[in-house]
């Protein structure tokens, strides 16, 4: 049995939001892969998408989030030129966090080439510490972790 067959963090049938993102020239590293860094900020762009529209639409002026963890596992090389497609799903809900599952996937492939893990923490601005989130975003976090992949 194949690695992707065993865990489903690797396979996209486990992701039920899509980010799709431009691989740039200056992604690469002196190696003739795509430079780690790269990976996070591939994961931004597909966390920004999915929770940025839902915090503005419920949350406050001070409400943002913060990163208190992010693991990445690298699986498999990426190379430019392309794209990759970011699975991204809602893997916990917590009182004044949430966890963000990820893979990675070279546009067109079925390997995973990363998985990560992103604990999130709700941030109130003025008061400069952690804080509850308004109803509204926690009942569509938990909605939309809820959900099943298309």
């Amino acid at each position: 049995m194949a690695e992707n067959d065993i865990n489903p963090l690797r396979t996209r049938a486990h992701y039920n939001h899509w980010t799709t993102v431009t691989i740039r020239y200056c992604d690469q590293d002196p190696v003739g892969h795509i430079n780690n860094t790269a990976y996070a900020a591939f994961l931004e762009q597909a966390r920004v998408a999915l929770v940025y529209p839902l915090l503005k639409s419920y949350g406050g002026p001070n409400l943002e989030l913060v990163i208190v963890r992010l693991v990445i596992d690298f699986l498999k090389e990426l190379h430019f030129p392309g794209s990759v497609d970011v699975g991204t799903r809602i893997g916990r809900v917590g009182s004044k966090s949430f966890v963000l599952q990820h893979a990675i996937f070279q546009t067109g492939e079925e390997h995973c080439a990363t998985t990560a893990e992103c604990t999130m923490v709700f941030f109130d601005v003025a008061q400069r510490t952690s804080t509850l989130p308004p109803p509204e975003v926690r009942a569509a976090l938990e909605k939309f972790g809820s959900e099943q992949p298309q």
